[in-house]
Parts: C-alpha cells; sequence; structure tokens
C-alpha cells in the first residue's frame, strides 16, 4: 500500500518522547468544567493550534481551572502554559484516558515565570509560556492513553495526515504511522 505525504512527513518526525527541554501541553479532550459546551479540544486543536482563552473570539477555548490573578502585568488568559520537560515534570507525562499531551517544537520562543513579572501565579516549576497561540506547524506529536488511540485516529487520521503529525501512546510506542 502507498503512504500519504502526510504519513511519510510523519515518519520523518517520529521521536523518542519525554526527552530533557521537550516542551509539552497537556489538556482533556473535553472540557471538564461544569456548564463549559461540550466539544473536542483535539479538534481545534489540530484546525488551529493551541489557543490561549484571551486569544479566541467564538469561547471555545475555556480552562478547565478557575484561576483568578491580580496585580500581574499579563493576563493570566492571555498565555498558553506549556512544560519543559524536566526533573520536576514527570506528574504531568501521566497520560489518564481522556487526558492528551501535545508537544510543541522546542525552538519554540516563550516566556518564563521570571519574564512574566513579581505578581505571576506560578502553578508547577517546569512551566513556560506563549502568548496568545501556538501555531498548528509547531506542533510535533500528540501522546493518548491505550483507551483514547482507536477512537482518536479513527474520528482524526485525515488531521493527522494532512499535518503530517505523530499519534503515540504515553510510552512512546507510535500509533500513527505504523511500521
Amino acid at each position: 500500500m502507498r503512504k500519504s505525504r502526510g504519513e511519510l512527513r510523519a515518519r520523518k518526525r517520529l521521536r523518542d518522547l519525554w526527552q530533557p527541554g521537550d516542551l509539552f501541553h497537556v489538556f482533556s479532550r473535553y472540557p471538564r468544567r461544569r456548564g463549559a459546551k461540550k466539544m473536542d479540544r483535539l479538534a481545534g486543536i489540530l484546525n488551529h493550534g493551541l489557543l490561549a482563552p484571551a486569544a479566541c473570539n467564538d469561547g471555545s477555548v475555556v480552562c478547565d481551572l478557575q484561576i483568578v490573578v491580580t496585580g500581574s502585568s499579563v493576563p493570566y488568559d492571555s498565555v498558553i502554559f506549556l512544560h519543559r520537560f524536566g526533573p520536576d515534570s514527570h506528574i504531568y507525562t501521566m497520560i489518564d484516558p481522556g487526558r492528551i499531551a501535545v508537544f510543541v517544537d522546542p525552538t519554540t520562543p516563550v516566556l518564563t515565570p521570571e519574564d512574566m513579572g513579581p505578581h505571576w501565579a506560578i502553578l508547577s516549576g517546569d512551566e513556560v509560556y506563549v502568548r496568545d497561540r501556538v501555531a498548528v506547524e509547531r506542533l510535533i506529536g500528540f501522546v493518548v492513553h491505550s483507551a483514547d488511540a482507536e477512537s482518536v485516529l479513527d474520528k482524526h487520521r485525515s488531521d493527522f495526515d494532512r499535518l503530517g503529525i505523530p499519534l503515540y501512546l504515553c510510552g512512546g510506542t507510535a500509533v500513527w504511522p505504523q511500521g
């Protein structure tokens, strides 16, 4: 069977996951916040990249956490929270059913907690930030729980193919492309 261009691109992008310095974002496929519109967040990310809530005009990007930060020069809802993989990151590598990690090109310029000013609320020791948006072209892989792999691939195979982005299981085994 002949491989598509997207599958060939994805094959070239296969890599070892959870390496020092990797940038990643973990999210729930469907919102968990009470009253939030039920939508497939993965579909939005595959179409538009990662968006900060304030950068989304239609209200489709909503944080599951309700955090209010005052006194910061940067609005809390105007950044995307990423993790830079390191010694403190292992708690974020445990992907449960319904949770997905997306890897971002590690050359993506990021802001550090120090860049955010003295009143910034830090939630984890490995977090870094991107203002407003991470373009879909900067996404380099997605990780899903084995219980979700088949449904994610069935629904979004054409998106993974269009973008040439690999899909992995938590331990790093490629689900798409295979073999």
